[in-house]
């Protein structure tokens, strides 16, 4: 009446060959995504310092044309 359930393991050094050989796949794959990730963010670095560094030249120009009309009405 009851039957007998067979569980039929494979060879355990297969399976430890297998492990190895998917962990190896897995840190290749995570290595190829994390320089993706770090490539991604150091160009959106360089957009925001290109933004921030024009922002800057805007508000330095702003300044001294400002200066610049106010001595000429200073001295005319």
């Amino acid at each position: 009446m009851q039957e007998e359930i067979k569980i039929e393991f494979q060879n355990e050094d297969e399976t430890v060959l297998e492990y190895e050989e998917i962990t190896q796949r897995l840190d290749r794959l995570d290595e190829k995504a994390e320089f993706v990730r770090a490539e991604v963010a150091q160009r959106t670095g360089r957009k925001i310092g290109r933004d921030v560094g024009i922002l800057y030249g805007v508000l330095a120009a702003l300044i001294l044309a400002s200066l610049f009309f106010i001595l000429i009405n200073y001295f005319s």
